[in-house]
């Protein structure tokens, strides 16, 4: 029987250990340690554009007063991370992936882009929980009000309904935008 080189045999441990934090045993990309903020969705505007007209009503059944309530007219856009994913509707969407949904509170203030509601969505495992799909919540584009799991305040406000959504990923959009 060979001796085993301590040395060789203590870096091949780090280099595992170090390795291990970044790559999952089943072979799946880095988890990401990113934490989000309003930076990250500060130029939503030139993202994919996921409703082709604006949605108003209920498009969902689970709206009741949420995002503007019935009489918003509200547009969905999604970063490059997740735009490839939601176009082929390949259900969970990537870590990193961005949703940001505009409600404005009329028609009027829909043409003339004043004063939407945004809320976001982030997929990131690093920091969501997974009874929710690993997203994050933020209420406002400056991102002060956020959500994670059932068991914080926002998490569990969105998650509530998100839930109903949870074969598109927590989302509703596999009814919206291109077909």
């Amino acid at each position: 029987m060979k001796k085993i080189n301590l040395k060789v045999a203590v870096i091949a441990a780090s280099c595992i250990f170090y390795l291990s934090a970044f790559v999952s045993i089943d072979g799946n990309d880095e988890k990401s340690t990113k934490v989000y903020g309003p930076d990250d969705w500060s130029d939503y505007k030139s993202w994919y554009k996921i409703t082709t007209e604006p949605n108003t009503g209920d498009p969902t059944g689970f709206l009741q007063g949420k995002h503007k309530g019935t009489a918003a007219y509200r547009d969905i856009f999604i970063n490059e991370v997740g735009k490839e994913a939601y176009l082929n509707k390949q259900f969970p969407l990537p870590d990193g992936t961005i949703i940001v949904k505009e409600a404005f509170k009329n028609k009027k203030a829909y043409d003339a882009q004043k004063g939407p509601e945004l809320t976001i969505m982030v997929k990131s495992s690093a920091e969501g929980s997974e009874d929710t799909g690993n997203y994050i919540w933020y209420m406002g584009g400056n991102g002060k009000l956020k959500g994670t799991g059932m068991d914080t305040k926002w998490g569990e406000f969105c998650g509530s309904c998100h839930a109903f959504g949870q074969a598109a990923d927590y989302t509703f959009m596999s009814t919206l935008g291109d077909e």
